[in-house]
């Protein structure tokens, strides 16, 4: 009995004139009918027919022998290159094998191989229309700023074919340019992404070179770019063109080795408030041979150095200030609550509850499909993305529950659990960042309201402490009713003052409604 060889090929996930399956189907159908026994299976799926870079396409070939014919649907199944195709068919010819196409009948003779060649440079032109169509196509939508297929992360496109910003992503995007402006690697970035489960759209953990290629894409300035097509404005912006500058230029901040020329603590963390540059450590000795070290300006903006053992120290005693009193440490936090409770997000909550069902309910609507017969390779395509989906969905509902149940007394034992640790845990552990200008330090407590111990930026963060100018001691008592003065730290929420007391200088408080943080600020003439 005579043997077959069927080879079947689609060119893109959008391609519905004739299925793998169906091409399968016809193909059997055709051999049964003309006593041909199939011996083997060969399926290129999403692969084009300009190319011979066709993984099964190759496999079928060099089993050449193994049957007496290749069955394809339509010869443009087989090859759409007028070149490709003749060298393969006669590749297969030398090994006695001949390609027949069950839907298009070719006489015998030398009549045939003119047929042949007349399909051959058929299957060419359309395949150079369509590409021609599609190149005008995309070059149409990239003069309307629309979405040509390339998917780009924290983005995602609407029924019109926009891009719009996604939130969850956006923050990972502007916290990433946050870290490397402040003088973290990508390296670093990226590991850190990876470890709290941030996925690439295809779902895999992010490394460096996600991290790196984040860094370098101008889109998120909101500058539309497709080959030759640059429109400013053209998609919405996630971060703005001189955050985009300062991460270009951003140098990797690397802590000294040797402990005895500065082991700097607040390395990577202190930051100018003028032109918003990671502050550099600087050791040197003078000309007693005594040992001198600063943290400067890494840019040299003309912020003035400050002493490293004095702001190490003096970050150290104010958090300290809050720390040591449990008093004041839950009339801070119940402040703090008082303010989740009145901006709570419930309709935030909501929108993410709506996500996290709807992914799971298209999940099962893809398994419902798997069970009617769709494709278990397309099934299981669709069943990632609505894995990935879900996960963030679930995070997002989690976060957000955390902050809806934010409790003071909780909060209250998070900021005393340091009162154990010395100057360098104290500052390793409880502060995020510090940013000094010539006048005053002030210092984010490593802390997001409503959920844990932060260990990364958060995107939305602000350089403003409070809603307004915090006060000193002496003015404090000339408040309104609901504002008390006292001796030490002033707590500045959105609604009254609060003595904290036993600081050794006085320290304002505040909390930082858009980064949703605890924010000390001091003097640098104490």
């Amino acid at each position: 009995m005579k043997t077959a060889a069927l080879y079947a090929r689609f060119s893109c996930s959008k391609q519905r004139e004739a299925s793998i399956e169906d091409q399968l189907r016809v193909c059997r159908e055709w051999c049964a009918r003309e006593g041909y026994r199939v011996v083997a299976e060969y399926c290129d799926e999403a692969k084009s027919g300009r190319t011979d870079d066709r993984p099964e396409f190759q496999r079928m070939v060099a089993n050449a022998g193994e049957s007496d014919i290749v069955l394809v649907y339509m010869m443009d199944r087989f090859s759409r290159d007028i070149y490709d195709a003749p060298i393969y068919k006669k590749k297969l010819r030398d090994a006695g094998v001949k390609v027949v196409s069950a839907t298009e009948s070719l006489p015998d003779g030398p009549e045939a191989m003119l047929m042949e060649s007349m399909y051959e440079a058929m299957a060419a032109m359309e395949s150079e229309k369509i590409g021609r169509r599609t190149k005008r196509g995309m070059e149409g939508n990239a003069m309307k700023c629309l979405w040509n297929g390339v998917r780009v992360y924290g983005y995602g496109v609407d029924e019109e074919g926009r891009y719009t910003v996604d939130e969850d992503q956006a923050a990972v995007v502007r916290e990433a340019f946050k870290r490397r402006i402040g003088g973290e690697s990508a390296h670093s970035i990226a590991a850190d992404l990876a470890r709290r489960g941030v996925r690439s759209y295809a779902g895999n953990p992010v490394g460096h070179t996600f991290v790196w290629n984040m860094l370098k894409n101008e889109k998120y300035t909101g500058v539309y770019m497709w080959g030759d097509v640059r429109v400013e404005g053209g998609m919405p912006a996630i971060i703005d063109p001189s955050t985009f500058a300062k991460a270009q230029s951003a140098r990797v901040v690397k802590r000294r080795a040797t402990e005895q020329w500065g082991d700097f603590v607040l390395a990577g963390k202190a930051v100018c408030a003028a032109c918003g540059t990671v502050m550099q450590g600087v050791s040197g000795r003078g000309r007693g041979g005594r040992k001198y070290e600063y943290y400067k300006c890494g840019a040299g903006c003309g912020c003035k150095p400050v002493r490293a053992d004095w702001l190490e120290g003096a970050c150290a005693g104010a958090v300290r200030s809050l720390l040591d009193d449990r008093d004041a440490a839950l009339q801070a936090a119940r402040a703090v609550e008082s303010y989740i409770d009145r901006t709570s997000d419930e309709a935030a909550l909501n929108a993410a509850r709506r996500r996290r069902d709807k992914a799971q309910q298209g999940m099962r609507n893809v398994m419902d499909a798997v069970a009617n017969g769709l494709n278990a390779a397309i099934a299981q395509e669709k069943l990632d993305e609505l894995e990935i989906e879900l996960g963030v969905a679930v995070g997002e509902v989690t976060m957000l529950e955390n902050a809806a149940r934010f409790d003071a007394e909780d909060f209250a034992d998070f900021l005393q659990f340091g009162t154990t640790f010395d100057d360098r845990a104290v500052l390793d552990s409880f502060v995020w960042q510090v940013e000094v200008d010539d006048s005053d330090v002030s210092v984010s407590l490593a802390y997001e309201v409503g959920g844990t111990l932060a260990e990364t930026a958060f995107p939305n963060g602000s350089k403003s402490v409070c809603s307004g100018v915090a006060q000193s001691p002496e003015n404090a008592s000339e408040k309104q009713s609901n504002q008390v003065s006292g001796e030490g730290c002033l707590v500045r929420t959105d609604s009254f003052w609060l003595p904290v007391p036993n600081a050794s200088r006085n320290v304002e408080l505040g909390f930082d409604a858009g980064a949703r943080r605890i924010i000390l600020r001091f003097s640098r003439a104490a």
